[in-house]
């Protein structure tokens, strides 16, 4: 049975966006690729693209908190509140504000204690970079937010239990 580690790298979570050809994909923990049905980002605002892309993320966390929980379930790992100190550390987890932003800054995303999460995208991208392109800089603005995120959550773990 592979130990813990290699099973959430091996988590995968595929979504689609609600009333979009928008999918994106889940692997490794932080690899995150984007695809759109045929033409749909040629018609498609930044607006509306916004809106999708912070769907996806909503639904590509929780699908691998279902899967990341049904891992920890197997192996009889405590990850829930024990004492007053866990309890202080899943609040200030609940309130960590995450940022990632691709490389060139048309597209950041950001969310506060991955729950709440938005899109931006700079006024033109869509007009202004290729599909392909525009979709390497979404895994880029989301791996950089999952980076961003851990880090944090870590500084945090130091915080409260070392």
């Amino acid at each position: 049975m592979p130990d813990l580690a290699e099973r959430l790298d091996g988590i995968q979570v595929r979504v689609r966006a609600p009333g979009a050809e928008i999918e994106a994909e889940l692997r490794r923990r932080t690899d995150i690729t984007v695809s759109f049905g045929e033409s749909v980002y040629d018609f498609i605002d930044e607006s509306a693209l916004e809106t999708a892309l912070a769907s996806l993320a909503r639904l590509l966390w929780a699908g691998w908190q279902r899967q990341y929980r049904a891992a920890i379930d197997e192996t009889g790992l405590n990850i829930g509140v024990d004492d007053l100190r866990d309890s202080h550390f899943f609040t200030d987890r609940a309130n960590v504000e995450a940022v990632g932003a691709s490389a060139g800054e048309r597209v950041t995303i950001s969310a506060v204690g991955m729950e709440n999460f938005s899109v931006a995208i700079k006024p033109g991208t869509v007009r202004e970079i290729p599909e392909d392109q525009f979709s390497v800089d979404v895994s880029d603005a989301a791996a950089k937010l999952i980076q961003d995120f851990q880090a944090q959550v870590d500084e945090l773990k130091k915080r409260y239990y070392e």
